[in-house]
């Protein structure tokens, strides 16, 4: 064989293209309608729109349109195409996507190729037993999961990976002269390459440290000083809007932090990033759980044997891949190097800890594996034709082995996108799937069809922005407490929940559907795994059961858990399940049986290690929790197995101190739980450790009258004002200023009620100062609800009164009712046209009255 047969202009190019058609069939049957990484995808998608119709980087989907600063406009830039032939289209983005997936692939595996070459003839001539090498790297690359899943949804790992391919493709010639069509290539995709991820900025230094070293290299400087400054425009630009961007985020961190907090946590993060590139050189590595699991029905693929056996196989690639760049290092092998090293210094202060980070560098390792084993096969084993031999074909069973594997979780990704996009929402529940199959758009699609232009939307998922055309703000439900909650919606004006719907019960609090005492949350669509929540005021300030069971969530975990009862997934719902329902023997028992039939998780220790807590065996919750931190797959429950070991210890400690009987059987602590659930909205419980104060033998008078007047509260909540008033009448303390507040409001119920039911006897008809210290009451005692429908009433009945007028109106607006609250403050205007709370009302019902520029 001659150099000129193995040169990337004169082979064959059937197999590469072969490749790519297999790879566009697995990615088009990988396509679907859905969302999958929240929020960067539909900004994506939001952004490219924006500049199409703008030229602007602005979230035009929030309001006031604040100018995007988090995460750098190269992705959208490229979405452009897709965004001006079908707008707000995901499929089209997606589309975009996988096309760089396949220039990715073609970058790969003709850069594997030149790699290999070398001027040397005889080397060449050697080079025959090693040629398919470039194939079988090609196919283990395009086989994994990782770049499946990547090339398929809306993210910047994989054209970002086809760009840093392109740089390493431009410094692999034989020659180190830079043509100008070079240098313009070089210049675009250094320029590139920070907008589309910022950590583009490791690779823009490794090729300016390379160059700096030959003069003949220093012309390639040009392009890097105008990367430089294109990056520092960048930053400079987002530091004068003075909001959130990455680098603000890192350094505010390491303040906090200090030296040796950010020393500690910069190995940490480097871990981190280390074991994230072990998982993704090896799909499906044990103890992990694949960021692609929640895409496949069943239970995940997991390759068999120890993690251990798999970190050395990572070690070893990686000693491979270094011989590569160590033959090749003029030839992009240095630039490589450098890069890898740098980004994973950037890395090691970054923000956040996400092992999807280490993706972009797995083509990198990769393409210089063939050129790996040349060098340590001319340079090593030459001699050695026997182990050679034994090696190769060692080799070639191990990489047989693993496209295997990976091309079996390929099938599996793409037969549970059909069902996603097939099957019902509630068999999607059953398979553990509704999560990412709940379509967001159709949401969005209903609330452009039945709101208000200037109605706003509260959601998790920020996709819904591209089909209803109109304000949201990303909003978490669940980690979010009623008060943040509700400040969120005051901020928001007339708006509209949207979260995942009853199949996927952890992602929203769904009992505040019933228990919610400042506003109504009514499902008014609820479909394809969504559900759509209207606000409205809770005039009544009451309760209701009307769509929340509590043991709902129970029933239909045992149904997911019947359907797949050995996914990790499935069981980590149910045990979530009995975790709330305090049912720690059942949990005990359950992981006990799990663990017989061999399977661990560390998820499965730490849920023991809490029913232990829940049981007060603090030893044993300290047992498991340690054992958790030596089970692999430890890492994602870092936090909670911390706060744990934390919260066993502080209450062992407490137990000791006093002389094993719990504090939480006092009836003080009782009062505090009772009120702590009342702030939580949790009336269930809170009526449950109000009744422990009463039956304890313990309480105290006061502690009596507390646990009465708090169920006096729940009776009223209920709607049973002659319960509350039996409960205040046990009240033994006179002074008790809870009690007389509702004792005053029900005196001024019956009052007013009965006044108005007889209007026709003008001595009972109440004055103005009764209504508005009842109004008062009602919003102290949290129902500002009930406060507006009494004074409505009271406004209907005397529209000349002006001091009610002005409370209707400053609720009107709390609760975002705008017409009613721009009728009543005109009426004000008329008699008080200076008065400047007015026109800063005015003014708030015109903002909460803009519509986004869709």
């Amino acid at each position: 064989m001659n150099q000129e047969n193995l040169s990337p202009t004169s082979r064959s190019w059937k197999m590469p293209i072969l490749l790519l058609i297999i790879f566009a069939v697995l990615g088009t049957a990988r396509l679907n309608q859905f969302y999958f990484y929240n929020p960067d995808s539909s900004d994506y998608v939001l952004m490219a729109r924006g500049f199409v119709d703008f030229q602007e980087y602005r979230q035009f989907d929030r309001p006031g349109e604040p100018y995007f600063t988090l995460r750098p406009p190269g992705m959208s830039v490229l979405l452009m195409p897709a965004a001006i032939i079908a707008p707000y289209d995901v499929i089209a983005a997606k589309v975009t996507v996988l096309s760089t997936a396949l220039v990715m692939i073609w970058l790969f595996y003709t850069l594997a190729w030149r790699l290999i070459t070398s001027t040397d003839p005889e080397s060449a001539e050697s080079l025959s037993p090693l040629r398919w090498s470039v194939l079988l790297v090609s196919l283990v690359l395009m086989t994994n999961p990782y770049v499946l899943v990547y090339a398929t949804i809306v993210m910047s790992e994989i054209p970002f990976m086809a760009c840093t391919l392109a740089v390493l493709y431009l410094f692999s010639a034989e020659e180190e002269k830079w043509s100008l069509g070079k240098l313009v290539c070089l210049t675009g995709l250094l320029v590139f390459i920070p907008f589309l991820r910022t950590i583009g900025v490791a690779m823009i230094l490794a090729v300016g440290l390379w160059c700096l070293f030959s003069r003949k290299r220093w012309i390639c400087l040009i392009p890097v000083g105008l990367a430089v400054g294109t990056t520092a425009f960048w930053m400079f630009r987002n530091s004068q809007f003075k909001t959130m961007s990455y680098s603000s985020i890192a350094l505010q961190e390491m303040k906090t932090a200090g030296v040796v907090g950010t020393v500690i946590s910069m190995l940490n993060r480097l871990l981190v990033h280390i074991d994230g590139l072990c998982q993704k050189i090896f799909p499906g590595l044990p103890g992990t759980v694949p960021e692609y699991s929640g895409v496949l029905s069943g239970e995940y693929h997991a390759l068999p044997g120890s993690p251990l056996i798999y970190s050395l196989g990572s070690v070893v690639i990686l000693v491979i891949s270094l011989a590569g760049m160590l033959r090749c290092w003029k030839r992009g092998g240095a630039v490589c190097f450098l890069y890898l090293c740098l980004s994973l210094g950037v890395l090691s202060v970054w923000p956040w800890m996400q092992t999807r980070f280490s993706l972009p560098w797995l083509p990198m390792i990769l393409v210089f594996i063939p050129a790996g084993l040349f060098y340590i096969k001319e340079s090593s084993l030459s001699h050695r034709a026997g182990l050679l031999k034994t090696l190769a074909v060692g080799g070639v069973a191990g990489v047989a082995a693993l496209l295997f594997s990976q091309t079996w979780v390929d099938a599996n990704l793409i037969t549970t996108n059909h069902l996603m996009k097939t099957e019902s929402e509630e068999e999607l529940s059953n398979e553990d799937l509704i999560m990412f199959a709940s379509d967001f758009v159709k949401a969005g699609e209903w609330l452009n069809q039945n709101t208000a232009p200037h109605a706003r939307v509260l959601t998790r998922r920020a996709e819904v922005s591209t089909a209803s055309h109109r304000y949201q703000r990303l909003f978490y439900f669940e980690p979010s407490n009623i008060e943040q909650l509700h400040k969120a919606i005051q901020s928001m004006g007339q708006c509209y929940l949207v979260t995942y719907g009853k199949h996927t019960n952890d992602m929203f609090p769904r009992y505040l559907l019933d228990d919610d005492l400042i506003y109504r949350f009514t499902p008014v669509y609820e479909e394809e795994g969504i559900v759509v929540i209207e606000v409205t005021p809770n005039y009544e300030g009451t309760v209701r059961d009307q769509y929340w069971r509590e043991d709902e969530a129970m029933e239909l975990a045992r149904k997911r858990l019947a359907r797949n009862p050995r996914r990790i997934s499935v069981c980590m719902t149910y045990l979530n399940q009995l975790l709330k329902a305090e049912e720690y023997d059942q949990i005990i028992a359950f992981i006990g049986d799990l663990e017989q039939a061999g399977i661990q998780d560390a998820r499965f220790m730490s849920m023991l290690g809490w029913s232990y807590l829940g049981k007060r065996q603090y030893d044993q919750a300290l047992e498991e929790f340690a054992r958790a931190t030596r089970t692999p797959g430890q890492k994602l429950i870092r936090g909670n197995l911390n706060d744990g070991i934390k919260l066993a210890l502080k209450r062992r400690k407490a137990a000791e101190e006093n002389q094993g009987k719990s504090q939480h059987e006092k009836p003080g602590s009782y009062l505090k739980l009772t009120d702590n659930m009342w702030q939580l909205v949790m009336f269930d419980k809170a009526e449950k450790f109000a009744h422990k104060v009463l039956d304890s033998k313990q309480s105290t008078t006061a502690e009596l009258d507390q646990g009465h007047v708090w169920l006096a509260r729940l009776a009223l909540i209920q709607g049973n004002s002659e319960q509350a008033l039996q409960e205040l009448n046990q009240v033994q303390d006179a002074d008790n200023e809870a009690a007389q507040a509702l004792r005053q409001r029900l005196d001024l119920e019956k009052m007013i009620t009965s006044a108005w039911a007889s209007e026709s006897d003008s001595s009972k008809v109440p004055d103005s100062s009764q209504i508005l210290k009842l109004a008062k009451l009602y919003e102290e005692q949290g129902v500002p609800g009930k406060a507006l429908k009494l004074l409505q009433q009271a406004h209907d009945r005397n529209d000349s009164d002006t001091q009610i007028l002005r409370e209707v109106a400053r609720l009107q607006l709390f609760y975002s009712l705008l017409d009613e609250a721009e009728t009543s403050y005109l009426s004000l205007q008329k008699t008080s046209p200076d008065d400047q709370e007015i026109q800063k009302a005015l003014q708030q019902i015109a903002r909460f009255r803009e519509t986004p520029r869709y």
